[in-house]
Order: C-alpha cells, then structure tokens, then sequence
C-alpha cells in the first residue's frame, strides 16, 4: 500500500478511537461532575481525544519524515523499505519484505532479489533467491556473479564468510542509524500535543463560563 492510503487508515482508526474515548468520557464527565461546569467540562473531553491523538500523529509524521530524510531510511509505514549502504547505494524492499533490491538513490536497481547480504566498505556481497552469489563494488558498480559460496569466498580471498538475511540486514542498519531518535520524536509529540489539548482548554474555559 502507498504511504498516502496507510496514512488515511491511520486517520480513521485514530477518528474511531478518538470518537470512542470521547463518548465514554462525555458520559463519564456528565454523571461524576458538578452541575456548575459540567458544560465546558464535556465539551472538553468531547474534543480533547480529537486533538490529542492527531496532534500526536501529526507531529510524529512530520518528525519522522524529516529524520528519516537526512538519514535516508524510510518512515516506517508504506511499500517501500531502504536503508542505505556506501557511495549512495541503498538496499530496497518493495511491497514484499523477502526480496530485497540493491538499487541507487534514484531507483534505478542494480541487484535484485537479494536474499542474503553482507558490507564490507565499499563491497557488497551476497546471494540471491535463486542461489546465486555475487560481489558488487559501490564504486565502480561492477556486478561480478558467481554460482557457488566457494567462488565467492574465493573472490574475496578465502576470508571467512558471513552472510545475513536481507531483512535482519534492513532491520539491524535502520536501528543503528535512527538510534534514540523514535524515542525523542516520541516524547516530543507528547509534549506539543498535551500543549495543544491545554489550549483547547483555556479557550473552552473562555467561552463556557458555566
């Protein structure tokens, strides 16, 4: 799915929740609260799970997006994955997780159906689903193919072989690069969104008086 579509599920799921906790908590607030206020205290947490939950979202995305643009990972959320490996090249999952693409910044693919990958500088190598090996050099990009794990590891000069799923591959790449990053833009969300439910208040408190 496009990150557009997933971002509009994400959209009506968060309306659905904000609705429910705000129709549970106008009942609540009626029943538990003073006559004096009971108004603009409704009122209140009518719209408090609104604004809220999609300040919440909406700060996450925005933080997210420029994060992962100076870092060159994904968002986290539509049919591409991609992490980047030396000279500008990227390693790039399209809808399916299982196959993954060596590919340049601007998409043009390189390798595909890339199974199993290790780094070394500026050296790629790796396997293929079709179990085929391969070494590739970032910077001259020349692709050079073998048909067993033994031409490989002899291309590299008989050094221990190591290869890793394409996908842990992504996953370990990504956790290291965005490091403690989620966690900020996490608690920073939080902090403008519980600003932006404050406010709501202090306007709500204005104009009910009672």
């Amino acid at each position: 799915m496009g990150i557009g579509f997933v971002i509009l599920i994400h959209l009506i799921i968060l309306f659905i929740l904000s609705l429910i906790c705000s129709l549970t908590g106008s009942v609540i607030t009626y029943f538990t609260s003073n006559k004096e206020g009971r108004r603009r205290k409704i009122v209140l947490v009518m719209l408090a799970p609104f604004v809220g939950f999609y300040t919440f979202y909406i700060c996450g995305i925005i933080g997210f997006s420029i994060v992962t643009d100076k870092k060159k990972v994904d968002i986290g959320i539509g049919d591409a994955w991609y992490v980047p490996l030396e000279n500008d090249r990227q390693l790039l999952f399209i809808d399916l997780p299982e196959q993954a693409y060596i590919a340049k910044e601007n998409g043009q693919t390189l390798i595909s159906d890339v199974s199993k990958i290790a780094e070394n500088g500026s050296h790629i190598i790796g396997k293929t689903l079709d179990d085929q090996y391969f070494s590739y050099d970032t910077k001259t990009d020349e692709v050079k193919e073998f048909s067993t794990e033994k031409e490989l590891i002899t291309s590299i000069g008989n050094r221990v072989l190591t290869l890793t799923d394409a996908y842990d591959f992504y996953s370990d790449r990504k956790s290291k690069i965005m490091g403690s990053w989620p966690i900020w833009i996490g608690l920073l969300s939080l902090i403008v969104s519980a600003g932006a439910v404050y406010i709501w208040k202090l306007i709500i408190f204005a104009v009910f008086r009672k």
